[in-house]
C-alpha cells in the first residue's frame, strides 16, 4: 500500500473511532478492530462520499495530532454495525469459552449493552438478522458440525446482511450481499485456521477437527489441514473478486483494491505460517 494509501485508511480507521465515542462513549472504541475499515471504504464508495479529515489528538495517540476522517455520514453505519456483532460475538465467547476468557467477556456484556440497545433500535433488520444467525451458529457447534461449507454459512450470512445495508438500491444490494457473503466465508475459514491449535488442547469445536475426526493435531496434521484451507479460502478470494468488481467501485478504488487483491491473501498467509499475533500486534501499534 502506498504512503497516501495507508493515510488514507488510518484516517478512516481513526474517524470510524471517533464515531464509536460519539455515539456510544470512550469505552467501547477500545474494541474497534482494522476489519471494520473496509465496510466503512465499501460504504463511502459506493453512496459517493468524499473523504474529509482533520488533524487531531486523541486518546490513544495524545502527543502527537493525527488525521482523522469528518465524514460522519460515511463512518456511522460501520461504528453502528460493529455494536451488533461485538455483542453477538462476547455472547457467543460467554457460552463457549471457559477461564479468562468467559470472565472477560461475562464482564464485558454489560458494559457494551447500552451501545446494543442503541444500534439495534437504529438498525433492528442487521441486529434481526445477525441474532438469527447466531442462533443458527450455536446450534452446529452444539452438534459439532463437521461439514465445512455448513459451518461457514452464519458467518457469510451475517457479512452478507452487513454489507447488504449499505444501498437502498435494490440490486446493488443484491450485489453488495454476495460481497460479504464471500468476504464472510473467508473469514470464517481463516478464524478456524488460526483456533486451530488452540481450540485442539483446550477441546473446544472447530470444524476443522470435526471434519478430520481429530482431538488433537500435530504439526504434520496442521500443515495438511492449512493446504486444504488455503483451497477453500483461495476459492472464496475469487468469488470475492468477482462480486467485488460487479460493484462498479471508483471511488476509495485504489485502498479497497489493496486490502481484496493482496490485503486478505496476506492475511490468511500469516495465519497459515502462524505469524499473524506478532504482525497484527504491530500493525496496531502503528495505527
Amino acid at each position: 500500500m502506498r504512503v497516501i494509501e495507508y493515510e488514507g485508511y488510518r484516517s478512516v480507521y481513526c474517524g470510524v473511532c471517533q464515531s464509536i465515542k460519539r455515539n456510544f462513549g470512550e469505552l467501547p472504541r477500545f474494541t474497534l478492530s482494522y476489519d471494520v475499515v473496509l465496510l466503512a471504504l465499501m460504504d463511502m464508495s459506493v453512496n459517493g462520499i468524499r473523504h474529509t479529515a482533520e488533524m487531531q489528538r486523541c486518546i490513544a495517540h495524545p502527543l502527537t495530532k493525527r488525521s482523522i476522517a469528518t465524514c460522519n455520514e460515511g463512518l456511522d453505519y460501520s461504528a453502528y454495525a460493529s455494536m451488533i456483532l461485538l455483542y453477538h460475538k462476547l455472547n457467543d465467547d460467554r457460552q463457549d469459552s471457559h477461564g479468562v476468557r468467559h470472565f472477560a467477556s461475562s464482564a464485558a456484556i454489560p458494559l457494551i449493552s447500552g451501545a446494543y440497545i442503541k444500534a439495534r433500535s437504529r438498525y433492528p433488520r442487521l441486529a434481526s438478522r445477525v441474532e438469527k444467525q447466531m442462533r443458527e451458529q450455536s446450534r452446529l457447534e452444539k452438534e459439532q458440525c463437521p461439514d465445512l461449507d455448513l459451518a461457514c454459512q452464519p458467518t457469510a450470512r451475517i457479512m452478507q446482511a452487513v454489507f447488504s445495508e449499505l444501498s437502498d438500491d435494490k440490486a446493488q444490494s443484491r450485489r453488495l450481499g454476495s460481497f460479504g457473503y464471500f468476504l464472510g466465508r473467508y473469514v470464517y475459514l481463516t478464524d478456524a485456521l488460526d483456533d486451530l491449535r488452540s481450540d485442539a488442547g483446550k477441546g473446544s469445536y472447530n470444524p476443522l477437527l470435526a471434519r478430520e475426526g481429530l482431538k488433537s493435531i500435530t504439526d504434520e496434521d496442521y500443515r495438511r489441514i492449512a493446504e486444504s484451507v488455503g483451497f477453500s479460502v483461495a476459492m472464496s478470494l475469487g468469488l470475492l473478486a468477482d462480486s467485488y468488481c460487479k460493484l462498479g467501485i471508483t471511488l476509495y478504488r485504489s485502498i479497497i483494491d489493496n486490502i481484496i487483491y493482496l490485503g486478505l491473501n496476506e492475511v490468511f498467509r500469516q495465519v497459515k505460517e502462524e505469524s499473524f499475533h506478532k504482525r497484527i500486534k504491530e500493525r496496531n501499534e502503528q495505527l
